[in-house]
């Protein structure tokens, strides 16, 4: 199998969260997989990242790649879990995937502090004479998709508050437990590493992210799952 994600930056193996999310639950179903970096996510068939090509299915979205594995390997993630934890599993991925996400995102392409750092490292990544051409309709792009899911109607104060209540939230959540479900690391685990890892491991300035270092449950539960599933980045 090989991923499509992008590229490495921050300390982190790839600066996608859901690429994060992926890599870290084939780890812990140890699924080989090889990681191919792509930036140019139009050439997935989601037009998202990350994405998969194993023999002959080129597949993306995360959960849609899980499914595969579980049908083609047998293998699954919270397949011992209560009903009770799935459905508490169920609620905190899609709080972090469709509404914490959303917030990152602002802050990465909107915000102007976010976005300088953004800049660079997309100006890092592609050729000179590409830079003038193809930053803005990036930051234009995703400026109107964060406008029609809705978060980008707001002001920059009420999504301040916004993400500042998902922070509290999940530090609220995991409390001093070592992972957000059980004593194990789930597939919901994965997700909030991949969000509060380029969150917390960005150099980004932005309120929320900045907030997000102020927890330390948080910040332990990023270097935890740094120790746990990507020895090499954290060596």
């Amino acid at each position: 199998m090989k991923m499509f994600t992008f590229p490495p930056a921050w300390g982190l193996p790839t600066t996608g969260p859901f690429g994060l999310k992926l890599a870290a639950c084939l780890r812990l179903l140890d699924i080989p997989c090889e990681a191919s970096y792509e930036v140019d996510v139009g050439k997935g068939p989601k037009r998202k990242s990350p994405w998969i090509e194993d023999g002959a299915v080129t597949l993306g979205d995360t959960e849609l790649i899980l499914d595969h594995v579980r049908r083609t390997t047998g293998k699954e993630l919270d397949g011992t879990l209560s009903p009770a934890d799935r459905a508490r599993s169920h609620v905190l991925q899609r709080m972090l995937e469709e509404h914490y996400h959303q917030v990152f995102e602002y802050e990465l392409v909107v915000n102007d502090d976010g976005f300088a750092h953004f800049k660079a490292y997309l100006e890092g990544l592609l050729p000179a004479e590409l830079h003038a051409v193809v930053v803005p309709h990036v930051r234009e792009g995703l400026r109107a998709h964060l406008f029609e899911r809705g978060i980008g109607r707001h002001t920059a104060e009420e999504i301040v508050r916004m993400g500042r209540a998902d922070i509290d939230a999940l530090a609220t959540w995991l409390g001093d437990r070592p992972w957000f479900i059980t004593d194990a690391p789930t597939k919901v685990d994965a997700s909030a590493f991949g969000l509060l890892a380029v969150s917390i491991k960005s150099p980004l300035p932005t309120p929320t992210c900045a907030y997000a270092r102020t927890k330390p449950n948080l910040v332990a539960f990023v270097e935890r799952g740094l120790a746990r599933w990507f020895t090499e980045a954290a060596a």
